[in-house]
C-alpha cells in the first residue's frame, strides 16, 4: 500500500523536477549566450527568493493566487474543459471586492473581509458559469467562449477604471484606496504574505478529500467517458457548469486576494499575469493536487526572483520576461506529457 503510494507521488514529482532542470539549463545557456555571470545570476536569486523573510514572502505573494486558480481549475482541466477565462474571472472578483469594500467602509473588520470574499466568489463564478452552460446546454466550445468572456470583464473594467470607479485623486485609471478594514491580515511582520495562504492550501486537502469520495467516483467517471456517465448517476451537464463555477470562484477569490491584501486598490492589470499562469501551473503540477503546490511555488518564486535579477545580476527585463517562456517551452517538449493520463495518474 505504502510503496503504492510512493510510486504514485513519484510519478507527480519526477516529470516536475525534470521540467523544472531541463529549465534551469536552457535559461543558463541563454544567460551566457548574452554575456551574464551564471554564478552571480544564481547567487541574486537565491538572495531575491529566500535570503530573507521579507523575500520569502515575496514568493508566497506571487504563489498564493497561482495556487488557488490551479486548484480549482483542475477538476475542469481532468475532464478535458479548457477553461481559460481566469484572468476575466479574477478582474470580476477584484471588481466585486472593490465595490463592497468600499461601500462598507464603517463595518466592522470581519464583516468586511467576508462580505469582500464572498461577494468575489460570487462574482468569478457567475462569470464562468455561462461558458459551462453554453457548454452544458450545447457544446459550444469553451476556448472560444471563455477567451470572450475575458475580453468582455477586462473592457468593463477600464470603462469602470476610467469612468464611475475612477479615484478622484488620481489621472490614472484607478480605483479609490480600499479602507482599513477589508485589508487580508499579514501572516508574517514585514512582508507582504497574507492569509489567503492558509485558504489556498486548504483546497489541497480538500480536493485529495474529493478524490476519495463518492462525487470523486462520480466525477472519475465522467472524466472517462461523459456520454456513459449517466450510468453512475451523474447528469453531465450540471457536472460540466459546477467544474466551471467552482474554478470561476476560485479565480474571483484570486482577485480578492490581489486588491485587498496587495495593491489596496483596483487596476485594469489586476489579472496580469496570475490569470494564465494560473492554467500552466495545473500542467506543470501534472494535473495533481500535490504537484500543483510544488509548481505554483516554483512558478512564484521564478516570477519574483527573475524580476530581481534585473538589480542583482544585470539581467535585461526582455530576458527576464524570455524566462517563464522557457519554462513553458521545456514542459511543452518533454515526452512525458503525452505519456500522462489525464487525471495525472497513470
Amino acid at each position: 500500500m505504502m510503496m503504492g503510494q510512493s510510486m504514485r507521488m513519484l510519478r507527480v514529482i519526477a516529470p516536475i523536477t525534470a521540467t523544472l532542470l531541463l529549465a534551469l539549463v536552457a535559461i543558463c545557456v541563454l544567460l551566457i549566450a548574452v554575456h551574464v555571470d551564471v554564478l552571480l545570476a544564481a547567487r541574486a536569486f537565491y538572495q531575491s527568493t529566500f535570503g530573507s523573510l521579507r523575500t520569502f514572502g515575496e514568493v508566497l505573494v506571487r504563489s498564493t493566487p497561482l495556487l488557488l486558480i490551479a486548484a480549482t481549475l483542475l477538476p475542469s482541466l481532468r475532464s478535458g474543459f479548457y477553461n481559460i477565462g481566469a484572468p476575466g474571472q479574477v478582474a470580476a472578483g477584484g471588481l466585486a471586492a472593490t465595490f463592497v469594500a468600499l461601500n462598507m467602509s464603517g463595518a466592522p473588520a470581519p464583516l468586511a473581509l467576508v462580505s469582500c470574499a464572498i461577494s468575489a466568489a460570487v462574482a468569478g463564478g457567475l462569470v464562468s458559469m455561462l461558458p459551462g452552460f453554453l457548454k452544458a446546454r450545447w457544446t459550444v466550445n469553451e476556448i472560444v467562449s471563455s477567451l470572450a468572456m475575458n475580453f468582455i470583464m477586462i473592457a468593463v473594467l477600464g470603462y469602470l477604471l476610467n469612468g464611475p470607479m475612477q479615484s478622484d485623486f488620481a489621472n490614472l485609471p484607478q480605483s479609490d484606496s480600499l479602507p482599513a478594514n477589508s485589508s487580508v491580515p499579514k501572516i508574517f511582520d514585514g512582508t507582504r504574505a497574507h492569509m489567503g495562504v492558509y485558504i489556498a492550501l486548504m483546497a489541497i486537502p480538500l480536493l485529495i478529500l474529493l478524490d476519495k469520495s463518492i462525487i470523486g467516483y462520480r466525477l472519475r467517471v465522467f472524466y472517462a467517458n461523459q456520454n456513459l456517465s449517466r450510468r453512475a448517476n451523474v447528469n453531465p451537464g450540471a457536472y460540466t457548469i459546477w467544474m466551471f463555477v467552482l474554478a470561476g470562484t476560485g479565480a474571483g477569490l484570486a482577485g480578492w486576494m490581489q486588491v485587498a491584501a496587495i495593491d489596496h486598490r483596483l487596476y485594469p492589470g489586476i489579472a496580469e499575469p496570475i490569470g494564465y499562469a494560473g492554467l500552466f501551473v495545473v500542467f506543470l503540477g501534472a494535473l495533481h493536487p500535490v504537484g500543483i503546490v510544488l509548481a505554483a511555488f516554483a512558478l512564484g518564486a521564478l516570477m519574483h526572483g527573475g524580476g530581481s535579477l534585473q538589480v542583482g545580476a544585470g539581467v535585461s527585463a526582455e530576458i527576464v520576461q524570455v524566462f517563464l517562456g522557457v519554462v513553458l517551452i521545456v514542459y511543452a517538449v518533454m515526452p512525458r506529457a503525452s505519456g500522462s493520463s489525464a487525471d495525472g495518474r497513470k
